[in-house]
């Protein structure tokens, strides 16, 4: 099996609104209405001209089973906040997978000294995910976001560079 991490190209957004719009992707995310394909293009071409925003797919064997968006926090500062999701008909284990070829990009090729992520509190899936590869949870924010008239906790997770990769991602 090939896999490979490489920069989004306007041909994979057809692809990457599909899965976002997926029930099964869809509700675990922070805006939660149906994405049309002007407002994909037009999110797209903003964060080409971004600087502090990078954007991948993740292909096994030439096709497309992830996508990942990192954001560093500021020209100053190496630390990144990432979003990510992986086909919705994917194989189990590719998450892991696509995981591990974004820390090498971020933390080796791109200097990162910590990686964060933001999860809704009733994302069990994800949540599971972060722990699962050694993140940790630095916190809470209660009743921090408002969806479809309920507000949900947010949970905070960070991973530095020092804290090592888990055993589940350097296999």
């Amino acid at each position: 099996m090939t896999d490979l991490l490489r920069d989004i190209e306007r041909t994979d957004l057809a692809v990457i609104r599909g899965w976002r719009n997926h029930p099964d992707i869809n509700r675990f995310m922070f805006t939660q209405h149906e994405v049309s394909t002007s407002e994909h293009v037009s999110w797209f071409e903003s964060s080409i001209l971004n600087k502090l925003r990078s954007l991948f797919v993740y292909e096994v064997d030439g096709s497309i089973q992830g996508f990942l968006q990192l954001e560093k926090k500021s020209t100053e500062s190496e630390v990144y906040e990432w979003g990510f999701y992986i086909n919705p008909d994917a194989k189990r284990g590719l998450g892991t997978k696509m995981a591990r070829l974004a820390f090498d990009r971020l933390f080796v090729e791109m200097g990162a000294v910590k990686l964060f992520a933001e999860v809704l509190s009733f994302n069990e899936p994800s949540i599971r995910f972060h722990n699962k590869l050694g993140f940790k949870q630095e916190g809470v924010l209660r009743q921090q976001h408002l969806l479809k008239g309920q507000y949900h906790d947010v949970y905070c997770f960070g991973l530095l560079k020092s804290d090592g990769l888990n055993k589940a991602i350097e296999q």
